[in-house]
């Protein structure tokens, strides 16, 4: 019989195995008497041994077989889980990972299983041998962008979503493994029955045809209920990715002598498959600088009155049609002071300009590519690249980064992602001859703006809203530049309040449109990176917006 054409749900399925593997160790080498872990943790190795063994993949069934022995060994308490036997199972799983990999990629396998396997079976006997030399490729980490299995037709779904899609197999949560690129397709065909369902409201507002505005009511509802059905199966539990990090953070914390507590929440909260895939490497980089820049050693946190045991916190949740993750820490804090000296050091800025910057902006600063304020390099950092690659890929995903923190206290990144990079809810505004697109995920409230409400509070316009709290204004037209002659001179303006917390302002602008579904078309490469643009849109009269980046627009006050 030919597998082949089930080789990639067997990588897929695997690949599950070995993530199973990873987070039952790391459960039982918190908890090692936790029963339920072993168990999950055995199975994932017998599971991975069957589906190996029945592909004919036999480098990775006995290598599997090996180590379920071992979990069965500690199942019967024959022996004790130490820190030399977690060490050495940690490193049967990255083989694992790798002899995957190789799979993946139709290529002959470099590790000497047969060396692995008789670690695993002379652990803790006299004469212990040494740790293979023979494998060339250094065991894969979650940081390492070759440590996914890559396949073409690999299905993120989970059987609870497909019963979420497929209500009526409730007592069956099936799954079925679709390839991508058929998802994709019809998410385009969705957006492209969004266009066109705008350019035929704008038919009916001229014509005011009974017949075709009943028969447009239904095709919204009709149109809405498949754009759901459409996004929801692109959409994945962050989960996917987080259990991904607790082995890679304990390893770089035993790498650098260091102790802190990995706190993941929010595991529910979903995203769709493709901006979640691609914030593995933005987050990597993000809990890497918190264990090397945040995180103290023990006796440096003692002598600061700080418990030996820091904590770093990997956190989802939703915020209106976003999703918001942090990366947090409680270890040393970012320094103002020492951003700015290197800032000035490396030209980025004047010590002029520095007094001129908050702290928020101040703290961008480390978000410039060769910007590092460490000292010397290590394995992890210190190289100035890093935190240069995390912005440019959440700007490209429409998202915005914010970063706070206390000297001493931590620091928190904060990534504001939308929910799907195709199709968003915005809205219109008119600053001048042209219509620009807000995402409604950025905009908290409208408000009227007469010029006798206004205020100057030093350099501020300044209006006080309905809860008696200032508001700083802000000219939308001069943040895009717009010439003099191109602007309108309205009596009545209209403030878009956008932002967070303590950083809330009001985008002033000429007027307010409409409220629509849009479609995000990305700029032209020709452009390149433009600041403060997310993308384009298409409406139904075929009219082309721009699609703003309010977070980064900002910026430049």
């Amino acid at each position: 019989m030919d597998l082949s054409e089930f080789k990639d749900i067997f990588l897929a399925e695997a690949q599950e195995h070995v993530e199973t593997l990873n987070t039952g160790l790391l459960d039982l080498e918190r908890e090692p008497q936790n029963e339920e872990a072993l168990a999950k943790t055995f199975r994932a190795a017998h599971s991975l041994k069957g589906a190996a063994a029945t592909m004919g993949y036999e480098d990775v069934a006995r290598l599997a077989h090996a180590l379920e022995d071992r979990l069965d060994a500690l199942r019967q308490g024959k022996c004790q889980l130490t820190s030399d036997l977690a060490d050495l199972l940690f490193r049967a799983v990255d083989v694992l990972n790798n002899l995957l990999s190789d799979i993946a990629a139709n290529r002959s396998t470099e590790i000497n299983v047969d060396e692995w396997i008789h670690m695993l079976e002379q652990i803790g006997k006299p004469g212990e041998p040494k740790e293979p030399q023979s494998t060339t490729k250094p065991p894969v980490s979650e940081s390492d962008n070759t440590s996914e299995v890559k396949t073409p037709t690999k299905q993120e779904e989970t059987p609870e979503e497909d019963t979420r899609i497929l209500p009526n197999h409730t007592n069956q949560p099936q799954t079925i493994r679709v390839n991508t690129r058929h998802l994709d397709a019809l998410l385009n065909v969705v957006a492209e029955l969004i266009v066109s369902r705008s350019h035929l409201w704008r038919v009916q507002e001229t014509h005011n045809l009974p017949d075709l505005k009943e028969a447009l009511e239904k095709h919204d509802r009709l149109l809405s209920e498949l754009r759901d059905a459409v996004l929801q199966t692109r959409m994945v539990p962050v989960a996917h990715i987080f259990n991904r990090f607790p082995r890679m953070v304990r390893d770089l914390l035993r790498e650098h002598g260091k102790e802190a507590e990995f706190i993941i929440e929010g595991h529910d909260i979903e995203l769709d498959r493709t901006i979640l895939e691609r914030m593995r490497d933005p987050l990597t980089h993000l809990l890497r600088n918190a264990v090397d820049h945040g995180i103290e050693p023990p006796e440096e946190r003692e002598r600061a009155g700080k418990p030996r045991r820091g904590r770093i916190w990997l956190r989802a949740h939703r915020e209106r049609e976003s999703v918001v993750i942090e990366v947090a820490d409680d270890g040393r804090g970012l320094r103002r002071e020492d951003i700015v000296r290197k800032a000035v050091q490396q030209g980025l800025i004047t010590p002029a300009e520095a007094e001129e910057m908050s702290d928020a902006q101040v703290f961008r600063l480390i978000c410039e590519p060769g910007f590092s304020t460490a000292d010397q390099v290590t394995s992890v950092s210190g190289r100035g690249v890093g935190m240069d690659v995390v912005l440019r890929e959440v700007e490209a995903l429409h998202g915005s980064l914010t970063i706070e923190s206390e000297p001493g206290k931590g620091t928190t990144f904060r990534v504001r992602l939308p929910l799907t990079l195709a199709i968003i809810q915005a809205l219109l505004v008119r600053v001048g001859q042209e219509t620009y697109a807000i995402p409604l995920s950025q905009v908290e409230r409208t408000l009227e703006v007469l010029p006798e409400s206004v205020t100057e509070v030093q350099k501020w316009k300044v209006i006080t809203d309905e809860h008696s709290h200032a508001l700083p204004l802000i000219s939308l037209a001069d943040l895009l530049e717009v010439p003099e002659h191109a602007r309108t001179n309205n009596h009545i303006q209209y403030a878009v309040v956008v932002g967070e917390e303590r950083h809330r302002v009001g985008l002033l602008v000429d007027r307010l449109v409409r409220q629509e579904e849009i479609v995000i078309r990305p700029l032209p490469a020709i452009l390149g990176s433009v600041p403060g643009i997310a993308g384009a849109s298409i409406l139904g009269e075929g009219q082309i917006i721009l699609i703003l980046d309010v977070t980064h627009l900002l910026l430049q006050v």
